[in-house]
């Protein structure tokens, strides 16, 4: 997959090369067979000749460093050099042209700097340059622009205008086409990384559960004294643990085949919040509702109560004792949204980023898993999931679901 990357990268850069080094030589060639001479004009050729020379460092430079600003400056003084042939040559009516159409340039070379650079010139020099020409002297010799002033005007910023939507829709296309990629390699590796991790956790399942066989007939054994028993209860609880994060690894790899119902929310939210209040307690965490009644939504009663469970626990968790979960429900057109709020430590927007992925988890003993599989449950059901978090206040989760009358 890299290899390909590489190698179209590497023809793009060799097109550009190929397109700069073609434009250096039209200008070269110019300024060969123009009339202007040593003898007669000896400024204007040595500026001509000046220009040239520094697109020539400049393009060097590029091919050496490959840079975006060496580009962005060789477009810069492509269009100095246009503009420059333009005044020198006042009966070369296609220079105008020429100068409208500049920002195709940056637009071909992929540069967003140099293209809005030329189009911001355009605008405002050319433009002016027009009028200025129309209203002085100068339309003596510029005779094909002083015929119709202002439809010159405006054809020449018309031109500018579509150009800037031509390069909006190429560079967002382009931006799209980027993401796409980046999510669709993003899937693949997860999906690997899942599918490896389900394997692995599915083969260390039957030993996990013998050793906890063994342990339960321990734990019933009346001849172990209290201090072994603490032990062998220490570890039926660690393999319990153990065979939680297997199961989520399993989840993961291969969901259950979904059955999909229509649901009242709020009911099935104070589910989950009379299944979680001992819970809390423990903690001296206290469970705070306000719900919205009579939001029906389409979907599986025992994956959304996974993903209710598995956020609502790791804001009691992140939590002091003596603090407050609050969850809250509202419909936003035909949306329903469920908010639960904690006063935790919060996150950074860097971690707010990497929720969701894999074995990412701010949790010392967290895998991660749970909150990958809340994001794959609520996406399936064309959901969102929205994190906003500020260090030291708390976090608030926002879950989308769409509606069903």
């Amino acid at each position: 997959m890299l290899k390909n990357y590489q190698y179209y990268q590497n023809q793009r850069q060799k097109i550009f090369i190929g397109f700069m080094v073609a434009i250096l030589l039209m200008a070269i060639t110019g300024v060969s067979v123009t009339s202007i001479t040593w003898q007669k004009s000896p400024l204007l050729l040595s500026f001509l000749i000046l220009l040239i020379t520094l697109l020539a460092i400049t393009l060097t430079l590029f091919i050496k460093k490959n840079k975006d600003l060496y580009k962005t400056i060789f477009i810069v003084l492509l269009t100095i050099y246009l503009y420059s042939i333009f005044w020198i040559f006042p009966e070369t009516a296609v220079m105008l042209s020429m100068l409208a159409i500049a920002p195709i340039i940056p637009i071909f070379l992929f540069d967003k700097k140099g293209f809005f650079i030329v189009a911001s010139f355009n605008i405002i020099f050319g433009s002016a340059f027009i009028y200025i020409i129309a209203c002085t002297s100068l339309k003596d010799i510029y005779t094909y622009l002083s015929m119709d002033t202002f439809l010159n005007i405006y054809n020449f910023i018309a031109i500018q205008v579509i150009l800037i939507f031509a390069f909006f829709a190429t560079n967002n296309k382009l931006k799209t086409i980027e993401v796409y990629h980046k999510e669709l390699e993003q899937a693949k590796q997860e999906n690997s990384t899942s599918q490896l991790a389900a394997s692995i956790a599915h083969e260390i399942r039957t030993p996990i559960t013998v050793v906890k066989g063994f342990a339960q007939l321990l734990e019933e054994d009346t001849n172990l004294n209290h201090e072994k028993k603490a032990y062998v209860k220490l570890i039926l609880n660690e393999l319990n643990y153990t065979e939680l994060i297997i199961t989520d690894y399993l989840s993961l790899a291969k969901p259950q085949s979904a059955k999909i119902q229509k649901i009242e929310l709020n009911t099935e939210i104070k589910k989950v919040a009379d299944l979680l209040l001992n819970y809390a307690q423990q903690q001296q965490i206290a469970i705070s509702l306000s719900l919205k009644d009579d939001m029906y939504v389409r979907i599986d009663p025992i994956e959304l109560k996974q993903v209710l469970v598995n956020i609502i626990k790791n804001g009691i968790e992140s939590m002091k004792a003596n603090n407050t979960i609050e969850i809250y429900t509202c419909q936003i057109g035909n949306i329903a949204r469920i908010s639960i709020s904690d006063h935790g430590l919060g996150m950074t927007q860097e971690q707010i980023e990497q929720l969701g992925t894999p074995f990412y988890s701010l949790k010392d003993r967290g895998t991660g898993i749970g909150l990958t599989i809340c994001y794959h449950i609520v996406h399936k059901y064309k959901g969102e999931i929205e994190v906003t978090s500020q260090l030291g206040v708390g976090t608030t989760f926002n879950i989308y679901l769409p509606l069903h009358d």
